[in-house]
């Protein structure tokens, strides 16, 4: 593995967020089955991917130097 990314960009990170929620939820009395699990992680990385995409074209934007 040669490709680097951010920790936020790792599914298996925010799988085991999601996992971790889960049980603290279920310590609470709710009940998030797999199948919620594995659509809020997808939910997640399409938010992270999306805002990624937006901060891109607004820090290219309020750029001031050109790009070599």
């Amino acid at each position: 593995m040669d490709d680097v990314k951010g920790i936020l960009q790792s599914r298996t990170v925010w799988s085991a967020l999601v996992s971790v929620l889960a049980i603290l939820a279920s310590k609470a009395g709710y009940t998030i089955v797999e199948a919620d699990q594995a659509m809020i992680v997808d939910a997640i990385g399409t938010l992270v991917a999306t805002v990624g995409a937006v901060a891109a074209i607004v820090f290219r934007a309020k750029a001031t130097k050109a790009i070599q």
